[in-house]
This record gives structure tokens, sequence and C-alpha cells, in this order.
């Protein structure tokens, strides 16, 4: 076996206490485990036969991305819109009832948004990332090709990735005057998780360590408590897979919720059904008691949350650009609340999301010292690892797993260094990762994904993604233009 050095920068180390920053500090790995972390001088430093020369860097554990959106996002193109302008993703109600008609995206358009979002996230530092699909443009689940094609891209690739397939209860529809409608079909619910099972067992047989799956009951406002309950029952019978849902992202959300329901919150009633437990992920959880959009003061749900260790992923930016937040991320922290960081949103940058998110802490507390790069950079790191049961990811420790990130901290724009993780988190982006390391094995090198084309794949992406907007056009309920559903910033004149 060779072993391999990174040393010349910062290393983030791991004690008992947490991280801490070895300043020109060595670490050693061999194969996919770890055998060093320390400084170059200690006598139990063992010999390499390979060396990263790390100067000017920080050597961090590999940042896990606990939810991402891993298809061509649609949700850049309303970012600047008012609620109900543009139509965006109108699917017709003939189109629902028709399960024989197609999707937007072909079955190769789905493999190059595959193969594009995991090169992005792997370029972004993400060793580890729990991909989910959107629902905007399907009927009640993924198409099947989606998140197999996910499954290959990652491996071709060599990232580390949860894999998942999207069901649920409840179809949104258009009708040809615009008003929207909902069609609940428990069956369908069933269909889609008895899929999701199927990806899961795929992906076990094939026995990849870098690929498993987990269950992915879109929202929970959109399944009834009966396929909540069954989603549990099979994470169980799989051998406690992780599960996660979309949990009180909208404020409408709660409201409807709160008026059905007046005597119990929204985490309440998870914990009655038993959607709750470390084997759980709720991503966002942004409105419960004591969010000042709600107009209720504080109830237990942190303290049910943290009590039943299920852990919560926080997304930022995502709500940042339609104009809300969580109140706050420190707020969850200080009750105890295992928390993760995820993009669910293009681009697939966790720093972006930690600098964000920090900031937005900061202003709705009020106050300096909360959202602190400490408490950001943890959940970028363990706390996403704690979520999906793996204490072996996240930390740069002796036996634990060489999933690695190398950031350059050297050019002008990082400024002069006093902490390097301040630096990364307040003034870097993931521009700056140079190199990624996922088991053992570089999988970027100099920010380029070994054995990619990218100028190739960018060129297909782009194909796709005009497919997938003129798609999203010809949906449109009152059959408008692309320059009215979807508006830039300044008009475009082509040149003719």
């Amino acid at each position: 076996m060779v072993k391999t050095a990174i040393q010349g920068g910062w290393v983030v180390g791991w004690t008992t206490n947490g991280h801490q920053i070895l300043d020109e500090g060595i670490v050693v790995f061999e194969d996919d485990r770890i055998v060093f972390v320390g400084f170059p001088s200690d006598q139990n430093c063992p010999k390499a036969e390979r060396t990263i020369n790390a100067q000017g860097m920080l050597v961090s554990p590999g940042l896990i991305n606990l939810h991402c959106i891993a298809n061509l996002d649609l949700q850049v193109l309303r970012m600047d819109m008012k609620v109900g302008e543009g139509s965006g993703y109108s699917k017709p109600y003939s189109w629902v009832t028709n399960t024989d008609a197609p999707h937007i995206l072909s079955d190769e358009d789905f493999r190059v948004s595959s193969r594009f979002c995991v090169a992005t996230l792997l370029k972004g530092g993400s060793t580890t990332f729990a991909a989910v699909t959107t629902g905007a443009t399907k009927r009640w689940e993924d198409p099947s090709v989606e998140p197999y094609a996910l499954a290959e891209a990652s491996e071709e690739m060599g990232a580390r990735a949860w894999i998942s397939h999207l069901y649920r209860e409840v179809c949104d529809y258009t009708n040809p005057d615009g008003t929207r409608g909902e069609i609940w079909d428990r069956q369908k619910g069933q269909a889609g998780l008895d899929n999701a099972i199927k990806l899961i067992k795929h992906l076990q047989i094939k026995g990849n360590p870098l690929i498993t799956g987990f269950l992915f009951p879109s929202r929970t406002d959109k399944c009834s408590d009966d396929l909540l309950k069954e989603t549990i029952h099979q994470s169980k019978v799989l051998g406690d897979v992780h599960v996660r849902s979309h949990f009180s992202e909208h404020l409408q959300e709660f409201r409807d919720f709160r008026a059905n329901n007046p005597s119990r919150t929204m985490v309440e009633w998870l914990e009655d059904v038993g959607f709750l437990g470390p084997q759980v992920c709720l991503t966002h959880a942004i409105y419960i008691g004591g969010h000042s959009a709600t107009g209720e003061s504080h109830r237990d749900d942190l303290e049910i949350l943290a009590r039943s260790h299920t852990s919560v992923c926080h997304c930022p930016v995502v709500f940042a650009r339609g104009g809300s937040a969580l109140e706050t991320f420190s707020r969850y922290v200080n009750a105890g609340i295992n928390m993760g960081i995820g993009t669910d949103t293009f681009p697939p940058d966790l720093l972006e999301e930690m600098r964000v998110g920090a900031l937005l802490n900061k202003v709705i507390d009020r106050q300096r010292s909360v959202g602190s790069v400490r408490d950001f950079y943890n959940a970028a790191t363990i706390g996403g690892a704690r979520a999906l049961g793996r204490e072996d990811l996240g930390r740069l420790v002796s036996g634990g797993t060489a999933d690695i990130s190398i950031f350059n901290l050297s050019d002008l724009a990082s400024g002069p260094i006093d902490d390097p993780i301040s630096s990364l988190v307040h003034f870097a982006g993931r521009r700056e990762c140079q190199t990624v390391i996922v088991g053992g094995k570089i999988v970027v090198d100099d920010g380029q994904v070994i054995g990619i084309d990218e100028e190739r794949l960018s060129r297909q992406a782009r194909k796709s993604w005009k497919r997938y907007v003129k798609g999203l056009v010809d949906w449109d309920y009152a059959g408008r233009s692309t320059d009215i559903v979807f508006p830039t910033a300044f008009p475009i004149i082509r040149n003719r």
C-alpha cells in the first residue's frame, strides 16, 4: 500500500474536544484510511511514498452536503419574481393525468443533468452529498432513470453519494385559467415508496461502499400519516437507512396545518406519527413556534427535535433569495439539535451557504457573536456526518476515512490569514477548491474533475437546459413567451 502525505499548510485536525488547526501540519493516508494527523517532526509520523504540497492551503475534512438539488436547478429562473408572477412550473392537468406523456427532459438529458451536478458538487469540495431532485416538473415520483443516472455518475467520478427516489401522494397541476389544484393518490405514493425501496436494494446488492440509498418522501405535508409511518417501517426493514423530507419550509404550509390542528404543532404531529429519530433529517424546518412570521410564541418544538436526536438541514441561500430565513441557526444549535448544511439550489457551494447563513443569523438576532464560523463549519463536517450515521467522516483523525478537501488560501482575495477557517468561510468560495480526495483517491486535481471533459459536459448541460426552459414555457397556461414567463434582469438582444 502506498502512503500519501499532505503537508505544508493548515491542517484541520481532530481531538476529543473537536476540530483544531495544525499550522504546517501533515495528514498521511493509506488506501482509504487516515493513518496519521500531526506534525512532520513527530517521531510517530510515518514515511510517505507520495507527497502533496499544501503550502498556503487549508487541508480540511471533506465537506458534507447534507441536502443538494442534484438536477439542473429551476429555482434560479425565479429569483427576482414576485409571488404569483410569471408561470414557472405550471404542470398542465392534461399532462399530469396522461401518464404516457413524456417528461420535458429525455433520458439522456437526465444523464447529462446528473453528470453535471455530480461534477459541480465535487469541484466545490463536497466529498459527500445526499442528493434529491426537484418534484416541480414531475408527477408523483421521480422517473426511474434519474436516481440510477445519479448513482452511475457518482460512481464514475468517485463521489460519496446518498441517492434517493422522490415519492409523495400529491401531484399539483395548473388549470387553463391559471388556478391550481392537487390530486391526492395513496396508491401512487405507495408505488413511489416501492420504487425507492427497489433502488436501495439495487445499491445494496451492487455493493459500492461509496453509494448508499435513502428514503425521501419529498414533503411531509404532501404525504399521509400512513405513508410516513410506512417509510419509517421500511427504513428499519432495510437496516435503519437514512430518511429525510422537506418540512415546514413555507409559511402557508405552517398556517394550513395550524388551521386544521389548533392543539398541536407540526413537530408534535411528526412525533405522534413516529417520523422523528436519529435516522431522520428534516430539511429546512423553518416555520415553527417562535418564528416571527408565524405570530406564535415559542413552543416545545426545538426540545422535541433535540430529544429525539432528529437532524435538521439548513439551506440558507435558496430562502434568502426568496426573502425568508431560519430564526435562527444559533437558536437551533443552542437547543442541542444536530445541524447540517445543504445547497437546495445552484450553485452547490457550501462555503457560500455557510457565509450567507452566518450573516443572516447575525442580522436576525442583531448580535455579532451568533452564527459563528465554528458552528457553521461543524455543521458542514461533523453535523452532516452525524446525520448520515457516519462518525468516520467529517473529521481528520487517525483511523478515519480519507475524505479530504484542499482549499487554496494563498490568493490575494483571501487576504492576510489569521484564522484560516474564518477566511475560508467569509472570504473564499468553491473556486478555491484545488484538490478533492474521496476514500483515498484523488477525484479533483488542480480544480478539475479527473477523467471528465468539463467543456464538453458544460456544452451538453446548456443544451439540456434550453430544452428544459422551452418545455416549461410550452406548459404555460396562458401561452406566454419566455421573456414574460422567465424575464431576465435586462433585455437580451441577440445578434442575428
